[in-house]
């Protein structure tokens, strides 16, 4: 009896040994950085924003937010991709820091504006990096220094989420064009708060720095 015990342990330790391995995990801090954009992927409904099995969009995704894209980045709608990419290699990483934040009003609040333009980024830099506009380093670069950006400038993920959901109305009221969402409601910040089922809930909102010495994962 103690041998067939045996005999099967190894053999299901075998098993484990040479099973097929599921596909990595992003990192805690680049899971973190997309779940910024939560409100928008959700109301764009964009397939494998959060997989790191997805890398690239298939072809009704990237008619679903190309346009969207496009207008965000400041690139003419009539572009190739090719003119994509240079534009983007050549400015993203200058200026990301800025998109939305360069023509604010005088009733602008500043926090809720800023929260604004973190969502937006990374969602951006994201769809980026799924439309083959941006090589994989450039794109995590940015949406880990958005990320920190995120970090330094609230204290939770319910403040963001308020500073957020003030943020979209305000550009919206100002006639400005949010292309790439819907409006957010208190119904949806709660969602994303529930504890248990919520996307926010369970996530720490401090996460190690993005400029931290340590190796970035």
């Amino acid at each position: 009896m103690f041998l067939l015990i045996a005999a099967v342990v190894s053999a299901w330790l075998l098993w484990r040994a040479l099973r097929p391995r599921a596909a990595p995990l992003f990192s805690q801090r680049k899971h973190w950085s997309l779940l910024l954009a939560r409100p928008m992927a959700d109301a764009m409904g964009v397939e494998g924003f959060y997989s790191p099995a997805c890398d690239h969009f298939n072809e009704q995704a990237q008619k679903i937010v190309r346009a969207a894209l496009l207008h965000q980045a400041g690139v003419r709608s009539n572009c190739d991709d090719e003119a994509v990419r240079a534009h983007l290699r050549a400015s993203l990483e200058q200026q990301w820091y800025s998109l939305d934040l360069q023509a604010l009003t005088a009733s602008d609040e500043p926090r809720a504006a800023m929260a604004f333009a973190c969502a937006r980024v990374a969602f951006v830099a994201r769809c980026a990096l799924l439309m083959r506009w941006l090589e994989p380093d450039l794109a995590w670069r940015v949406l880990l220094l958005n990320a920190q950006r995120a970090q330094d400038c609230f204290d939770s993920w319910e403040d963001f989420g308020k500073a957020y959901k003030l943020g979209r109305e305000q550009w919206v009221a100002a006639f400005r064009v949010d292309s790439l969402g819907e409006a957010f409601h208190e119904q949806h910040l709660r969602q994303l708060l529930a504890p248990g089922s919520g996307a926010w809930a369970d996530i720490p909102w401090h996460t190690p720095a993005a400029l931290s010495p340590a190796l970035a994962g």
